[in-house]
């Protein structure tokens, strides 16, 4: 995937914590986490549990505003800390990827044994993209609208959009991708 140094990077990791050492390996992430957030660029970082019978998964979802600014975590000293004390406290070593775009939205599906899935087809995104937007944009501003009347057209904009992407970043998509995911992802349906 081309990436350029401007572009929002996304760095996915799938990691489980060897048996016994469950709240020993959150107490660290989170401390990873912590220091990670002092980093210029740090967009955020989201952590999904799945629970398993055999063991625990966990993906840690890290975002930077561009490669640069990932890459100066990745190679920190802080970073390097951090992750050691999880390395010793893991069952195997985790999966890492690296996204950008859109694709992060599509990234985490339900799959067996947290393989590695490549994201939807273009054409599909942009599908899920446009009923997010339809259905996010249209209901919103009929909403507000009435009572932006009197502002300027760039700040009842901006005001709309600050409803909408969030609305779609953490709803619309994550609910589409779910109801859709035996078509984004076909080849993970099982027989």
């Amino acid at each position: 995937m081309h990436t350029t140094k401007s572009d929002p990077v996304t760095m996915v990791v799938t990691a489980h914590p060897a048996p016994g050492n469950q709240k020993e390996w959150e107490e660290t992430l989170t401390n990873t986490i912590q220091a990670s957030l002092k980093f210029p660029g740090h967009l955020g970082t989201t952590v999904l549990k799945q629970e398993s019978t055999r063991k625990p998964t966990y993906q840690i979802v890290l975002r930077f505003d561009q490669l640069e600014n990932l890459e100066r975590w990745k190679n920190s000293p802080e970073r390097e800390h951090w992750i050691s004390k999880l390395h010793a406290l893991e069952h195997c070593p985790p999966a890492i990827t690296h996204n950008t775009g859109l694709e992060t939205w599509f990234e985490l599906t339900h799959h067996d044994e947290q393989q590695p899935v490549e994201p939807p087809p273009k054409y599909k995104i942009a599908v899920i993209v446009w009923i997010a937007v339809y259905a996010s944009v249209i209901p919103v501003i009929n909403l507000i609208r009435p009572h932006m009347t009197e502002l300027h057209f760039l700040l009842s904009s901006a005001i709309t959009t600050s409803i909408t992407v969030p609305l779609m970043t953490w709803v619309m998509i994550p609910f589409l991708s779910w109801m859709l995911k035996g078509w984004l992802y076909p080849e993970n349906r099982k027989p």
